[in-house]
C-alpha cells in the first residue's frame, strides 16, 4: 500500500475485545486524573469527547466518500464479524457504538485530556517535567496493553474493520498545520520556545496513537505514513487548542483572581 493510499484509506482491524479492554483502561486513566484533581483537563477532555464523535459517527458515517466510490459508499465504513454494517443498522447498532466509543469518545478523554496536563506543564517556570513524565508515561503505557491483552485474553475476537474515506484531506490538513503554527509564531514572537514544545506536544500525542497501532498492525501503515502522522494529525488541532487554554481560558482565570 503506498504512502497516499494508507492516508485516504485510513483503516484499522482489530478484534472487538479491544474495546473492552479500552474501556477498562479508560476507566482506571479517569480515576487516576481525579485523584490527581486533574479535573479541569477531563473536562476538556469531555468537551471535546462529543465534538469527535459527531463528526466521526455522524457526519462522515452519513457523507458520501465522493465520485471516486461506488453509489452508496460514505466517509466512514465498518465491517464487524466480516459483515457490512449498512446503515439501516438494525441488531449491529450497540456494536457499532462500541466502536465509534472507543474510536472517539475514550479516544478524547484519553488524549485531549493528556494534552490539557501538557499545556500545563510547559507554561509553569520552570518547566513541570515531573508531571509531563509520569502522565505521559500511564498515557502510553495504557496504549501498548490495550492491543497487546486484546491479543493475548480470548475475550471477543470477532474482528472489527474500520475505514475512513479521506481522499481531499490532505491539503486541508497541510493547511491548517501550517496556518495554526504561522498564528503562533505572531502570537508569541518573543516565546519562540513555546511555538516548539506545542509543537512537539502535538507529535508526541499523535505519535503515542499510531506507535501501538504500528507495532501491533492494528493499522497497515509504514514508517514514512507514521512520520507524516506524527507531524500533522493531531498539529491541526493542537496550536489553536493552545490559543484557547492560554490566551482564553487562563487569561480569564487570571483576571478573575485578580478581581477576587
Amino acid at each position: 500500500m503506498n504512502f497516499l493510499q494508507q492516508f485516504v484509506d485510513a483503516r484499522r482491524t482489530f478484534q472487538y475485545d479491544y474495546i473492552y479492554i479500552d474501556a477498562f483502561f479508560l476507566l482506571i486513566w479517569i480515576i487516576i486524573l481525579l485523584r490527581n484533581k486533574k479535573h479541569s483537563a477531563l473536562i476538556f477532555g469531555a468537551i471535546i469527547a462529543p465534538i469527535i464523535y459527531f463528526i466521526d459517527a455522524v457526519i462522515w458515517w452519513n457523507k458520501s466518500a465522493g465520485p471516486e466510490f461506488s453509489a452508496g459508499t460514505f466517509i466512514r465504513e465498518y465491517w464487524i464479524g466480516g459483515i457490512q454494517i449498512s446503515h439501516h443498522l438494525g441488531n449491529f447498532f450497540w456494536l457499532k457504538f462500541g466502536a465509534d466509543f472507543m474510536m472517539t469518545i475514550s479516544y478524547s478523554l484519553f488524549s485531549f485530556s493528556w494534552i490539557w496536563i501538557m499545556f500545563e506543564n510547559i507554561r509553569k517556570k520552570p518547566i513541570g517535567w515531573k508531571e509531563i513524565w509520569k502522565f505521559s508515561t500511564i498515557y502510553f503505557s495504557f496504549w501498548i496493553l490495550i492491543p497487546l491483552l486484546s491479543i493475548l485474553l480470548p475475550i471477543n475476537n470477532m474482528v472489527v474493520e474500520a475505514v475512513r474515506h479521506m481522499q481531499a484531506q490532505i491539503p486541508f490538513m497541510i493547511a491548517d498545520v501550517v496556518g495554526g503554527y504561522l498564528i503562533l509564531l505572531i502570537v508569541y514572537r518573543k516565546e519562540l520556545a513555546t511555538v516548539g514544545k506545542v509543537f512537539l506536544i502535538g507529535v508526541a500525542a499523535s505519535l503515542i496513537m499510531e506507535i501501538p497501532l504500528y507495532l501491533f498492525q492494528i493499522r497497515p501503515i509504514g514508517i514514512k505514513f507514521l512520520f507524516f502522522e506524527a507531524l500533522f494529525l493531531l498539529n491541526q488541532g493542537v496550536p489553536y487548542l493552545f490559543l484557547v487554554y492560554d490566551k482564553l481560558l487562563m487569561k480569564n482565570k487570571q483576571h478573575n483572581g485578580q478581581r477576587k
